[in-house]
């Protein structure tokens, strides 16, 4: 009877082993479109820091032109944070530069610049191209055909909030990513997730996680055209962060990817 009983257990454990084993490969072999890595909680950020030569931008001389425009940008908030007093603004026509703001800062903290555009009367409806270099950065924003010359506006100048990546010397591209998070998951997801893309080892693009629908993420993806990257999902509960093998190409089109680890 020992011995009848002693080869039972065998074959049960046989079983056990058996059935953990096809689990584990079953597992393993599911989960193959992403390299899981541990690390800590990520700082994803978009690092704008460039190489721009500061420019040695002069206002016009006024006896050339017989009228001006004004135009008003103000600074969004990301891009007030790098602001400094040697930063500068201009705007040109035909690549002659027209006008040149040193920065403003007003009672509330924000900084705006104002520049007086020259021109003549004949010039009315000329693409204005404007210019901002972020001395701290490095960094110039060229936006062209930003708005049109339009003579003498004084009681109504025309207002722009400048963005970072608007104009971007650095990453000209800007693609719309949205991430859609599948049900079959290698983890649990928690409110402390993270999702972004990177080329290389440079971070592109840090995802939010849509209000009404908890399952997707958007994104602005920053680089140039025709790069490929890849998107990485930190996971709190596993405290790592998986790379997805597949790649999507920056293009500045809109893409929409579902995951699949």
């Amino acid at each position: 009877m020992k011995q009848i009983k002693l080869i039972m257990m065998i074959a049960v454990l046989t079983i056990a082993w058996g059935c953990s084993s096809d689990n584990e490969e079953n597992d393993k072999e599911k989960w193959t479109n992403s390299i899981y890595l541990p690390c800590d909680e990520p700082t994803w950020a978009v690092d704008w820091t460039a190489a721009d030569t500061k420019p040695e931008w002069q206002n016009p001389d006024p006896t050339l032109y017989d009228s001006n425009m004004f135009y008003l940008v103000r600074l969004d908030e990301e891009l007030k944070e790098y602001s400094t007093d040697n930063d500068m603004m201009a705007m040109f026509m035909n690549g002659i530069c027209r006008g040149v703001s040193a920065r403003n800062v007003s009672e509330d903290g924000n900084i705006f610049f104002l520049l007086h555009v020259k021109g003549k009367g004949s010039e009315s409806g000329e693409p204005l191209e404007l210019r901002y270099y972020c001395d701290k950065l490095h960094h110039t924003n060229i936006l062209p055909d930003i708005t049109t010359y339009a003579p003498n506006n004084i009681i109504t100048p025309t207002i722009k909030i400048l963005r970072i990546e608007d104009g971007s010397s650095k990453y000209p591209v800007s693609t719309t990513l949205t991430v859609v998070i599948p049900k079959e998951l290698p983890f649990t997801v928690n409110d402390n997730d993270k999702v972004a893309v990177f080329v290389g080892e440079e971070c592109r693009g840090v995802g939010q996680r849509e209000t009404d629908i908890k399952d997707r993420w958007q994104m602005s993806v920053y680089g140039k055209a025709g790069e490929t990257a890849q998107i990485r999902y930190y996971s709190a509960e596993k405290k790592g962060a998986y790379t997805l093998l597949k790649t999507v190409e920056l293009k500045g089109e809109p893409i929409t990817e579902t995951l699949t680890f």
